[in-house]
């Protein structure tokens, strides 16, 4: 599909998306806190991918070179609003202790100094390896086992108390 982009056929963006489509889309929404800046900012990226499909490489590198142009817009989109706002759209499923949950964790992510959060939603919520993780945030792999083991550590420290009220 890559090289079919490259190549100059859009269709294939089709395929690229349906791969990558949800992962970048949760990333997004993890960065940015609400359904519409994330939605706006995964149609961005796909829409990036498309207008620089010449760039492309059928390699390892395009899952790293696609979350890095979803985390510049992230962090774009974040440099406008200055506030993170927790999302007022957010679809809950399961009982109040589990909405209550999901909630404390978003606004306890939020508060985090963006050094910390994006190593932690990389790695933790988005399953990506420490490596790929490292080379979308142009870091080396011991920087970023840094940073999540201080993000961890102070995400614990915020959850702490709100933790133990919900379980």
């Amino acid at each position: 599909m890559l090289n079919a982009l490259a190549n100059g056929d859009s269709s294939a963006l089709g395929g690229i998306y349906e791969m990558y489509g949800e992962k970048i889309y949760r990333y997004t929404y993890r960065m940015l806190g609400n359904q519409m800046d994330a939605e706006d900012a995964t149609a961005e990226t796909f829409l990036r991918v498309l207008r620089r499909s010449t760039e492309l490489r059928a390699d390892g590198a395009f899952r790293t070179w696609l979350f890095r142009i979803a985390r510049n817009l992230c962090i774009d989109k974040m440099r406008q609003q200055k506030l993170l706002e927790l999302p007022g759209d957010a679809k809950y499923t399961g009982t109040e202790d589990r909405a209550a949950l999901k909630i404390t964790l978003q606004q306890a992510l939020n508060e985090l100094p963006l050094e910390y959060r994006e190593p932690l939603i990389l790695c933790d919520l988005e399953d990506n390896s420490a490596k790929d993780a490292a080379e979308t945030l142009k870091i080396s792999v011991p920087a970023l086992k840094s940073r999540l083991y201080r993000g961890r550590r102070a995400l614990r420290d915020k959850l702490g108390g709100s933790m133990e009220k919900i379980t």
